[in-house]
């Protein structure tokens, strides 16, 4: 059972980490926002292209898909650029409301802004680079590989509309296409990268402290399957003894048990924390 300590800074916690989804999709929508403006650019190459009919020469094909390079490097560097900014934003937050809690602790002292923008710093190159060891996609092989897929997308739809003499509008409208199909995808990893990030904030902190005994992992039923998830069985093993779900700070295999996982992290305190030295 909690000690009255542990349960203020659990309060705390949970606030954070309902405010972190509350805010999620602002930063899906920013994400979006970002690599949307390759599409902008790419309306303006069709229109450079466009004959004054409106319609593209079958002739000028390899060469504008010659193009299409630019545009896929741009969604590549947009992405990448605008998931470091909400994956920093989400660590820099984390990190404070886990120094924030700890600091309902008296004998907690508060972190210098360098040191939380170090750790800040440390949980974003965790999480873009954290499965590099273990021969596993890293987060800027799979922005590669999504600009890769807009590109192969837009080649082909492209192609296509240029030999049926579709007009320019119609292309453009088949772009759109092409980019609202991938949104699910870019929604995926914004959703996946910031949970992870948060919950790597809240590691982070208790790493930091020397009040922090363990962490333990909270699941967020809500999914019809939700009993198939990593999340779920993590929250039910007992690896050390110290009760379901706990483990230390540094067991980085808790940090980010599935795509999209929706877990969070609460604190166990030292046994010499539990009565109080509450400021």
């Amino acid at each position: 059972m909690n000690s009255e300590i542990e349960r203020k800074i659990d309060n705390v916690l949970q606030e954070a980490y309902d405010e972190h989804e509350r805010n999620q999709q602002r930063q899906i929508n920013y994400v979006l926002s970002e690599i949307d403006r390759t599409r902008l650019d790419l309306i303006d190459l069709l229109t450079e292209y466009a004959k004054q009919d409106n319609t593209i020469s079958k002739a000028r094909i390899h060469t504008l898909l010659g193009e299409l390079d630019e545009i896929e490097r741009k969604i590549r560097d947009y992405g990448l650029k605008a998931l470091d900014t909400v994956i920093d934003d989400t660590a820099s937050k984390a990190i404070q409301t886990g120094v924030a809690a700890l600091g309902l602790l008296a004998v907690v002292k508060a972190l210098s802004s360098r040191r939380e923008r170090q750790l800040a710093r440390n949980v974003v190159d965790s999480v873009f680079g954290r499965f590099k060891d273990e021969n596993i996609i890293d987060l800027s092989d799979r922005m590669w590989t999504l600009a890769g897929d807009y590109n192969a997308e837009l080649r082909r739809v492209l192609q296509a509309g240029i030999i049926q003499g579709k007009s320019v509008n119609q292309l453009v409208a088949d772009v759109r296409k092409v980019y609202e199909a991938e949104t699910w995808k870019i929604e995926t990893i914004v959703i996946t990268e910031t949970n992870t990030a948060h919950r790597v904030g809240i590691a982070k902190a208790a790493e930091a402290s020397e009040v922090v005994k363990a962490i333990k992992i909270i699941d967020h039923p809500g999914h019809k399957r939700h009993d198939q998830h990593e999340c779920y069985r993590l929250a039910r093993q007992n690896p050390y003894g110290w009760g379901d779900g706990v483990y230390r700070p540094q067991d980085t295999y808790i940090y980010s048990p599935h795509p999209r996982c929706r877990a969070s992290f609460r604190y166990v305190l030292k046994d010499e924390y539990l009565t109080g030295g509450e400021s």
